[in-house]
């Protein structure tokens, strides 16, 4: 079975994240109070990883694998939908003042990214944020380059590509690369309005 397939299995997936998960959060706990998120969307959610950080908080988590979403929902009793954030349709999913992406777009080509990014605005309230997490490709030669390109994902892009798409859809607030397991993964954290 290859790895992309592996990952596709809830057990695998939440087995494979499970010790670096606090860690790829690290940036976004330092920058945001999360008790004071009211309405979060999770885009992306996967098996709901996110989902306990907003026990507190009214919290939508889409994503576009079914048993993802079942295992999520068996889980934490949670509002989980499949869903394809691009072909919501306007009141589908009430705005939020935290829309969080979390290893999502390395999934995604250069097109669907953008069209990714260009569904997000609607579902910010005001005075809301988005909020991304994702992998970074390395310039140079590096464990975590190696990791990066062996990811399954395959749109890993570099820290200044990244900031070029955030850039083309957001007014940049928080835009922080940064490392964990030591030195394993390289990500970036970016956090901008409408």
């Amino acid at each position: 079975m290859r790895i992309a397939n592996l990952m596709n299995q809830t057990w695998a997936y939440r087995v494979w994240q499970a010790p670096f998960a606090e860690s790829k959060l690290r940036p976004l706990l330092a920058d945001v109070d999360l008790s004071r998120v009211r309405r979060v969307i999770d885009v992306g959610c996967g098996p709901g990883t996110n989902a306990r950080h907003f026990a507190h908080a009214e919290y939508v988590g889409l994503d576009i694998n079914p048993d993802y979403i079942a295992d999520a929902q068996r889980r934490y009793g949670r509002n989980f939908r499949v869903a394809d954030v691009t072909k919501l349709t306007p009141g589908m999913i009430e705005p939020a003042d935290m829309v969080l992406l979390n290893s999502l777009l390395h999934h995604l080509d250069e097109a669907e990214t953008h069209r990714t990014l260009a569904a997000l605005s609607p579902l910010v309230a005001p005075g809301g944020s988005v909020y991304i997490l994702d992998l970074v490709l390395p310039e140079r030669w590096s464990i975590a380059r190696v990791m990066a390109l062996l990811d399954r994902g395959q749109y890993p892009r570099s820290a200044s590509h990244w900031r070029s798409i955030f850039g083309a859809h957001f007014d940049e607030q928080v835009f922080q690369p940064y490392s964990f397991a030591g030195g394993l993964w390289s990500m970036v954290y970016f956090r901008g309005t409408v």
